[in-house]
């Protein structure tokens, strides 16, 4: 009886070489990191999107008060407490926005047209930065 020599013989690797492991763990990797960076960008959108939406609320709330008291905003001593209304407030009833600070209201205006400035400072948390979201950027859309 005729036998194949012994390197003819070899078994056929069963499971994935280390190098094939290596090569799927990292396009897991690649993978995950594009989903991440694309969700990121994705609640970025949203928050200035709710953002958008306060401002043009709170704008509404201040005419309504305006036209109730002859004309005339909330002071700056009174402020946005004049307006809360529940669902955007924290526990203190101050206005928060979608990054968690407090919505800024200013009489007289400095940046829109109209008696007062409504705005979050966006997602750097800064005042007078391109990021920030308004009454006067309302206008300009």
């Amino acid at each position: 009886m005729k036998t194949a020599p012994i390197a003819l013989r070899r078994r056929r690797p069963r499971a994935f070489t280390l190098m094939e492991l290596l090569l799927v763990l990292a396009i897991i990797g690649l993978l995950m990191g594009g989903v991440a960076v694309g969700y990121s960008a994705i609640m970025d959108q949203a928050r200035g999107t709710k953002a958008e939406s306060q401002v043009n609320t709170i704008m509404s709330y201040i005419q309504l008060y305006t036209t109730k008291n002859s004309g005339r905003p909330p002071s700056a001593a009174v402020g946005l407490r004049a307006l809360i209304t529940g669902n955007i407030t924290n526990d203190e009833g101050i206005l928060i926005d979608p990054w968690g600070e407090p919505m800024q209201y200013v009489t007289p205006a400095r940046r829109s047209k109209d008696k007062f400035d409504i705005f979050s400072k966006g997602k750097d948390k800064l005042e007078n930065t391109d990021d920030d979201i308004g009454n006067w950027t309302a206008l300009q859309q």
